[in-house]
């Protein structure tokens, strides 16, 4: 007898859509077959024809734990991603202290056991003090790749220059690895950033302004041709410019080993949108121009992006509040992981995105280029039973009652999501229903990259 039987599903994937049912047996699908199946389990979820997808991989989230837990913390990081239909989320390195090196790489394993309401995996980090380590933090840890910024980040998280880059990159070409890159000109940031502070100005506008498009598009031309010339692979993060989007595709197509990641608030927010709401959309990369928008969501659509992380990186009310009258003084990042595929699905409903490649994009790819293909990210006998039941119909809008996030804002407040998450499974075990969390805490393992 099976565990759970969800019959008469519209079951997507990657590649195409069918009537079905998914049998589970020991937290793993077991068996794929018709609508109308008659198998036997202790449990049966009747989907109604709604589609079911595989859960989502969010491969770009900032934790903030341990270190900084006023902002966010696992526990609650963690419900708001089984409420939003992800199932396994991958932390950046940016903890206090960074996961740097294997001491401190297993310091965050620890950190994390027995607390979150899902799986997880844990990115690594790289910066001009760890070079001669990077090979060991690739091969001993189950780190799912090395995070560089070629700008300014944080004060414990140092930015890369050129020469570490190179370095860093030539290491992890040497051992297989993969590395992740903040690709924007640190130098013509603070060239505008001054200038701007020079003139007196502190308004929402500012922001943008101090990060040019030049300074994006340039940084990430110099990371492929770093990326060419020393055969390392990496994903370009939070890729907010079409054209930077066109150049990583060039690149790939001459063999360069690249991937490209843009996020849900650059699809749904315009530079425009900081008049409105300052500080609370205050994150790096900025937004683009409309125009630009609405290249990202036809290159999506056409294959030019490899994965979809929502960058979730929460800071107190307070934290931004400061940023009102001045937005210099507003940290950079917005909450975004219980909201990343109610936005996508919203694009869907538009007719902006196939589910099809939303799968692709949120599942099937960011479980193969992090090495969790192996149980993650496919609706297939012998994979983990990470699913997730859409309502496509359902119109929703977003309050703070809904947030589940520590930090209690988000910026898609008011927002009218149309098609949301209706149930999330993680290894067979329903952690979400309707918008609430029934998981519990600890249910979550730690699932390291394949070696």
């Amino acid at each position: 007898m099976l565990d759970t039987l969800i019959r008469n599903a519209m079951i997507v994937t990657h590649t195409g859509r069918f009537a079905g049912s998914i049998g589970i047996s020991n937290g793993k699908i077991s068996v794929i077959a018709g609508p109308d199946t008659d198998l036997q389990a202790s449990q049966v979820i009747d989907a109604g024809g709604r589609p079911l997808i595989p859960g989502a991989i969010d491969a770009h989230v900032h934790f903030q734990d341990p270190g900084q837990t006023a902002r966010e913390d696992l526990p609650c990081g963690t419900m708001a991603a089984a409420v939003g239909g992800v199932t396994t989320a991958i932390s950046h390195p940016l903890n206090v202290p960074p996961a740097v090196d294997i001491e401190s790489y297993h310091f965050t394993m620890q950190a994390y056991e027995g607390r979150s309401y899902i799986d997880y995996g844990i990115h690594g980090g790289g910066t001009a003090q760890n070079i001669d380590q990077i090979e060991a933090l690739w091969k001993q840890t189950g780190a799912t790749s090395v995070k560089m910024f070629m700008c300014f980040s944080v004060a414990d998280f140092p930015f890369v220059r050129d020469d570490s880059m190179f370095e860093i990159l030539t290491h992890l070409a040497h051992v297989g690895g993969l590395a992740l890159i903040h690709a924007e000109n640190n130098e013509l940031i603070s060239l505008e950033e001054n200038r701007l502070k020079a003139s007196g100005r502190k308004d929402p506008m500012c922001h943008i302004e101090s990060h040019p498009a030049v300074g994006e598009l340039e940084a990430v031309r110099r990371a492929l041709y770093y990326l060419e010339a020393t055969g390392a692979s990496a994903v370009i993060l939070h890729t907010c410019m079409a054209e930077a989007l066109e150049e990583i595709h060039a690149a790939q197509q001459r063999g360069v080993k690249v991937y490209a990641e843009t996020c849900p608030h650059l699809l749904n927010f315009v530079d425009t949108d900081m008049k409105t709401h300052g500080p609370y959309l205050k994150f790096t990369p900025v937004m683009r121009g409309e125009e630009n928008r609405q290249k990202l969501w036809e290159l999506l659509e056409k294959g030019y992006v490899s994965t979809i992380g929502s960058d979730h990186s929460p800071y107190t009310i307070e934290e931004k509040q400061a940023g009102e009258q001045d937005i210099w003084k507003a940290p950079n990042g917005i909450p975004g992981i219980q909201t990343m595929l109610p936005v996508l699905l919203k694009g869907v409903n538009e007719g902006k995105l196939s589910l099809e490649r939303m799968v692709e994009v949120t599942s099937f790819n960011p479980a193969r280029i992090y090495g969790l293909d192996y149980c993650k990210g496919r609706l297939e006998v012998g994979y983990d039973a990470d699913l997730v039941l859409l309502d496509m119909d359902v119109k929703k809008t977003y309050t703070k009652t809904d947030i589940l996030s520590k930090a209690k804002w988000s910026p898609y407040e008011g927002m009218e999501f149309h098609g949301m998450p209706v149930l999330t499974m993680v290894r067979g075990t329903v952690v979400a229903r309707d918008g609430k969390v029934v998981g519990s805490q600890g249910y979550g393992h730690y699932i390291p990259r394949k070696k």
